[in-house]
């Protein structure tokens, strides 16, 4: 069969069926057509006057997996889904559509091999707008919840407060406290946010691009990390406008004429001319800073563009989440001309469509971080201009071996500004007792009140106890307790950057870090984890630290495994029973040989790390 025939089907065909048609206005009556159709799949209604009837391939990946019939009047469409994919059951998916000046899909029934239905869904409209989404059960009869698609708006009784910021994005679910709360709006109580896909003033979470009755949400999640790391905001929330997105010009005119400074876009697509209309606004409107997506295809940019990341515009941010390495997420976008940053947005929890908290992944989320950071620095300092605001946030910046995927660097800690990192030394804690010729100087760091001065003095007697059969010590002058951000406490690429940011005065250059943390952040996880100099080649803050976490067994001989691992400057693990180094700890696995004692001893003082 051809990919696209348009024929006029003959007098031989089902009349009964044609009349259904005519007549079908509720669901059952839709049913009864869908089954005649599914018990008849090469047969079809008489079309009606003024009608017709295009048949086409349904093609996949080169294969043909079925026939899709299209059944068109003035004012309504039917679509029949013949689908026989190879070695899967046949089904068939029922659509009714009305036509006109926009096409508004009403019900979806699926049925199975055997012409039995086994979903249904209809959509509800209110003038012309729809309103929610509905399941139905096998009589048909909605099934709760339904799901919203334009859910009425509630006012608020007073206007909001806080510097306006927009996000460009799918809509939000304004119906969850945290993100109405959080809503700009004007002395009437009404949102300044619009819909500029269906253009009405209801903004409301929901992209229906791959189909109406498989609705995908994102801008809900987007959004509450803004709040989040911006709490202070007020929120305009955008729905981007989809079926043209020329009206992107009417948008930036939209938030211009409310002085808002500042935008984040985590969308994009692979056509130029999508975003022609968005260029030419970004350019009359340089008091705006766009704060854009690189995407989620895992290339690099500059060879396959994306749009808007692609575009030179100096008002432009462009963010892509990065790795523990501080190199770019797997999935993510990079180029090192068109993107300006890399910071981490993998696994960070946000508030999902339904109001419960999730894990989300991607430069689209790189975007809320970088959003709110711009925010807060321009709370901070309201007269800045636009390029001021720029450097104010390069910063905070380090170019940490990023040359090849970003131009302007990484940002570890998109919440360092935040940070009130107070330090004081441990008046109570006892410096080990070492009698052994060499010592290994360390830093003391406890970063959470669990790690009791007892705790940590134990942990030491436990690792100089092991240490010396190589004659080894480990000594520290004083502990250091660090209160104010909680966040610090648990360890990540970033959350190590602002720390010896803030303590490098109190801690002795060249002497090993041990950090007693509460949990870990990164993306592959260990009780405790050591970094030396082999594996901080683009992270040297990490440089010879090691952190160990309140879930940590056996703390004193982890204590002695991590740190011999900087000492030796090297991952390995031994094989060797009972050896220190093997690839577990264990209050057993005390044992080190002469040749791993001259390693370590020889490494280090290579390395600095012994006097």
């Amino acid at each position: 069969m051809n990919n696209t025939l348009i024929v006029l089907l003959t007098t031989s065909l089902l009349l009964n069926a044609a009349n259904s048609y005519a007549q079908a206005t509720t669901p059952q009556e839709h049913l009864k057509l869908a089954e005649s159709l599914c018990t008849s799949p090469d047969t079809a209604p008489l079309p009606l006057e003024d009608s017709a009837v295009e048949v086409k391939d349904i093609v996949v990946r080169g294969t043909v997996l079925g026939t899709e019939t299209s059944y068109r009047t003035e004012h309504h469409e039917i679509k029949f889904e013949n689908i026989e994919p190879p070695r899967s059951p046949r089904r068939m998916v029922y659509t009714m559509s009305r036509t006109g000046a926009k096409e508004q899909a009403e019900l979806r029934i699926v049925l199975d091999a055997q012409c039995n239905m086994t979903t249904a869904q209809r959509i509800i409209y209110q003038e012309e707008t729809a309103r929610y989404l509905e399941t139905l059960d096998q009589s048909l009869n909605p099934v709760p919840p339904k799901q919203w698609l334009n859910p009425p708006l509630e006012k608020s009784s007073e206007p909001s407060s806080g510097l306006k910021v927009a996000m460009i994005d799918s809509g939000v679910n304004y119906t969850l406290p945290e993100i109405a709360n959080a809503l700009a709006r004007d002395e009437n109580g009404e949102i300044t946010g619009y819909d500029f896909w269906d253009l009405d003033n209801t903004p409301f979470d929901s992209n229906p691009a791959r189909s109406p009755f498989f609705i995908q949400r994102h801008g809900t999640r987007t959004a509450s990390i803004l709040i989040r790391e911006a709490p202070d905001i007020a929120l305009v929330p955008y729905r981007y406008p989809r079926p043209d997105m020329s009206r992107m010009k009417q948008l930036i005119e939209h938030a211009a004429a409310q002085s808002i400074r500042i935008i984040g876009m985590p969308l994009g697509s692979n056509r130029y001319k999508d975003w022609l209309a968005f260029s030419e606004a970004a350019t009359i409107h340089p008091e705006i800073l766009f704060v854009v997506s690189a995407g989620n295809n895992g290339r690099d940019i500059e060879i396959n563009p994306v749009y808007p990341a692609g575009l030179t515009h100096d008002n432009i941010i462009v963010v892509t989440s990065s790795n523990d390495y501080s190199q770019p997420a797997e999935r993510t976008n990079y180029g090192r001309i068109s993107v300006d940053y890399l910071l981490p947005a993998e696994s960070i929890p946000a508030i999902d469509f339904d109001g419960s908290e999730t894990l989300v992944s991607g430069s689209s989320y790189a975007v809320s971080r970088m959003t709110a950071l711009a925010a807060r620095l321009l709370i901070s300092e309201p007269e800045l201009s636009i390029n001021q605001l720029i450097d104010r946030i390069s910063s905070h910046a380090v170019k940490a071996g990023t040359g090849r995927y970003v131009t302007t660097g990484y940002l570890g800690d998109p919440l360092a500004d935040t940070a009130n990192v107070e330090s004081l030394a441990d008046t109570t804690f006892t410096p080990p007792t070492v009698t052994t010729n060499t010592i290994i100087h360390i830093n003391a760091v406890a970063l959470h009140p669990d790690w009791t001065t007892d705790r940590i003095e134990a942990a030491l007697s436990e690792a100089n106890s092991i240490y010396a059969q190589c004659n080894i010590g480990i000594s520290s002058d004083s502990l250091i307790r660090v209160a104010g951000t909680t966040r610090l406490s648990d360890l990540s690429t970033g959350n190590a950057m602002t720390l010896q940011r803030n303590l490098h005065s109190k801690l002795k250059p060249g002497n090993p870090t041990v950090y007693f943390g509460n949990d870990t952040s990164m993306q592959v996880k260990f009780d405790a984890e050591a970094f030396g100099i082999g594996n901080t080649g683009n992270r040297p803050w990490m440089r010879n630290t090691l952190w160990i976490t309140r879930a940590t067994q056996d703390t004193g001989h982890a204590l002695a495994h991590e740190l011999f691992h900087i000492l030796i400057n090297s991952g390995s693990h031994s094989t060797m029973q009972y050896n220190l180094m093997q690839d577990t700890t264990s209050l057993q696995n005390t044992k080190l040989t002469e040749t791993q004692c001259a390693e370590a001893l020889n490494t280090a003082r290579t390395n600095g790390l012994i006097e």
